[in-house]
């Protein structure tokens, strides 16, 4: 095996063992187990888990590589640059378009869902940041928006909190209310 492979297997190597030991310190975490609950160190394990398997996969995809895969490689790349070569556009290229203006109203949107979470609680934060980042970021069907926005919210809310366990802000009232409603619906406790 050339060099080569070796120094593109060192990386997933490293990779695999630190998720090796973090998957042994996972395995210690100290907790109460509830029926019909996952514990805290399902989800790191499981992460962990699929980490280290494409890693492996990774490293005995380099391993079995054939040496005539980097020659093929090679001749592809010299048939792409003749081809860019003989193909120049006459037209120059324009520089693409920049608005600083979406960038700082994205900024903005960013921090003022942070800062209302905890008083529109999670579904209702998210809703509104989804449709108003997809409006700021120039998409222009609403319909869509507002579908986008409804359904993400509410998928991530149940995964959230009916999957993962995770506590979402409900918000103050009124708008605890909706929160609380959605997940009678959805079977959260």
């Amino acid at each position: 095996m050339a060099k080569t492979g070796l120094t593109k297997i060192v990386p997933y190597s490293i990779v695999l063992v630190v998720a090796a030991a973090l998957y042994a310190v996972a395995g210690q975490f100290d907790f109460t187990p509830r029926a019909g609950r996952l514990g805290p160190d399902v989800w790191p394990k499981a992460m962990l888990v699929l980490m280290m398997l494409t890693c492996i996969y990774e490293i005995a995809k380099t391993l079995v590589r054939q040496k005539g895969a980097d020659e093929i490689e090679g001749l592809l790349e010299l048939i792409k640059e003749e081809s860019a070569e003989t193909h120049v556009p006459d037209v120059p290229e324009e520089p693409p378009a920049v608005y600083p203006h979406l960038l700082l109203a994205g900024i903005g949107l960013t921090v003022g869902y942070v800062y209302l979470i905890d008083k529109l609680g999670f579904f209702l934060d998210t809703v509104a940041f989804m449709v108003l980042f997809m409006l700021v970021g120039r998409y222009r069907k609403p319909w869509v928006v507002l579908a986008i926005g409804l359904l993400g919210s509410l998928t991530f809310m149940f995964v959230f909190m009916k999957i993962v366990y995770v506590s979402l802000p409900i918000g103050e009232a009124p708008f605890s209310a909706v929160s609380l409603t959605l997940m009678q619906l959805m079977g959260i406790r």
